[in-house]
């Protein structure tokens, strides 16, 4: 389990709609909107590779302007346990 917590700007004004995007994504939870323009949420994945590969997608949402990692729990992931025995 992976789990993030992530800071996402939006252009002011912007961010309810952005935080709907946000939370039907998978894995997504969306905690606080502060100031129509920040959104603090966390996203929890099976795998490293899933985690990036979603929080990559918030880019693309209309009116993201920054996404930035505050926070990054690895649990058991077999992908990271198979690099450290190599």
């Amino acid at each position: 389990m992976v789990i993030s917590s992530l800071y996402v700007e939006t252009v002011p004004g912007r961010a309810a709609n952005a935080a709907k995007v946000l939370e039907r994504m998978k894995g997504v939870e969306v905690h606080h909107i502060e100031q129509d323009y920040k959104i603090v949420l966390t996203l929890e994945a099976d795998t490293v590779d899933e985690s990036y590969q979603v929080s990559n997608l918030f880019k693309g949402i209309d009116n993201v302007v920054l996404v930035c990692l505050v926070y990054h729990y690895f649990g058991e992931d077999e992908a990271l346990e198979d690099l450290q025995e190599a």
